[in-house]
Order: structure tokens, then C-alpha cells, then sequence
């Protein structure tokens, strides 16, 4: 079975083995804990419900099982779109995968200034020569501001990269990870570029973007994409 983002309340139900009437109780709770809550599309019917909460009903173990199926699958696909920013930059090595979510709201460009900030010290305190980043910035579904996704290559331990960004934003909530190359955070973050594709809100930086290049048309005509 392929995993969806939404589901309605019969899909999601039978799925997890539980009443619509026990899925309705759930969500009421749920979003009395937490008005801003995104896994819920209410604004017309059928009601949606988003794939997340089936966390609360399977075992942590299991639903981190689903996650990464979900993404080996998305991954999967997302290599067919030939000739795409991220399929091209997914023929590169990277190192971290960053999510920075502002406890203040901030506008796009304040959220790419402090993309270039981070990218700038990052390469200040490199020693290997080869620092690369690619970053977007996204609009939260539920309320206002934004926040930013990025990977980074870099030679600076993952302590290293926390601590700069947290010298840049001391308030709010840092995510720093090892990129796995079989979830490919790369095709994730970039969902929200068809909407921005103008370069005003995204970017790559990097100070060996020609080589890079000339290695990323090398893997394409040996695999003949």
C-alpha cells in the first residue's frame, strides 16, 4: 500500500484499525492541546488527517518504520525528475541535515539573510576548503512566519554547526542531523520550490560550485540520464 499524505476519516480509521468516532475524539483532544496543530484539514468536508497521526495510534517503533518506508518510497520517485535542481544536487556528498524553526516570526528575507550569515561562518571555520549548502524557506501551513531547511556539506563537527546556529538565533528550535543518504532530505525540503523557483528564497552557496558541476554532468552521462 502506498502511503498518502491525507487521508479522509473512513481511510484513516481503517487503516489503523480504529472507530471514526474514536479518530474524532482523538482530534478534538489533540487540537484543544494544540490549536495550531497541522494534521488536520477542516476548513470544507470530507475532514482530512494527515499521515502523522498515526503516531498515535502504533508503537513508536512501528510509525518510525512507516516514516522511512514513506521516504525510501518518496526518494524512490523523486530520482525520476530528470534534469531537476534536486536530482542534481542529490549526485553530491553532504554531511547535515538542518531545520530552524523561529520562535519569533520572521519574513522570507530574514530567513535567507541568516541562511547566508550561517553559511558564511560555516565556511569561515572550515578548514577543508569545500563548504556547500543548499537552503529553503518554507511557510508554515497554520500560522504566520517561516522557517528554513538546509543541508550542509562541511568538514566542522555536528556540535560545531549547532553552536553557529545558535550564536545566529539563540531563541527557537535548532535541528541538526547526520544526512542519510537513503531518506534524501534534499527532495523533501525542496517541495516548496515550485512556488519560489525565482532564487528569491532558496539558494546554493558553495566555494567549489564548478567542480561540483563538472562531477554532477559526469554521473549523468555515465548513467545515461
Amino acid at each position: 500500500m502506498k502511503l498518502k499524505n491525507w487521508y479522509t476519516a473512513k481511510e484513516f480509521s481503517s487503516i489503523n484499525n480504529i472507530s471514526v468516532r474514536t479518530l474524532e475524539r482523538r482530534r478534538d483532544r489533540l487540537l484543544k492541546e494544540n490549536p495550531d496543530l497541522d494534521w488536520f484539514k477542516m476548513k470544507s468536508k470530507p475532514y482530512k488527517y494527515s499521515f502523522k497521526m498515526m503516531e498515535q495510534f502504533t508503537s513508536p517503533e512501528l510509525f518510525d518504520l512507516i516514516q522511512r518506508n514513506r521516504s525510501l518510497s518518496n526518494t524512490i520517485e523523486c530520482m525520476h525528475r530528470n534534469d531537476t535542481l534536486e536530482q542534481h544536487l542529490s549526485f553530491l556528498n553532504w554531511d547535515y541535515f538542518v531545520t530552524v524553526t523561529y520562535q519569533e516570526p520572521k519574513t522570507k528575507m530574514e530567513c535567507v539573510t541568516l541562511m547566508n550569515e550561517l553559511y558564511g561562518k560555516i565556511e569561515v571555520n572550515s578548514t577543508s576548503g569545500n563548504t556547500r549548502m543548499f537552503y529553503t524557506t518554507e511557510t508554515y501551513s497554520v500560522n504566520n512566519g517561516n522557517h528554513n531547511h538546509a543541508v550542509l556539506k562541511t568538514d566542522l563537527k555536528l556540535y560545531q554547526v549547532k553552536e553557529l546556529l545558535q550564536g545566529l538565533e539563540p531563541i527557537g528550535v535548532i535541528d541538526v542531523q547526520r544526512y542519510d543518504y537513503e531518506l534524501a532530505a534534499i527532495f523533501y525540503i525542496c517541495k516548496e520550490m515550485n512556488k519560489d523557483m525565482n532564487g528569491l528564497y532558496w539558494g546554493v552557496l558553495g566555494n567549489n560550485l564548478e567542480s561540483d558541476g563538472i562531477k554532477i554532468k559526469k554521473i549523468k552521462d555515465a548513467s545515461n540520464l
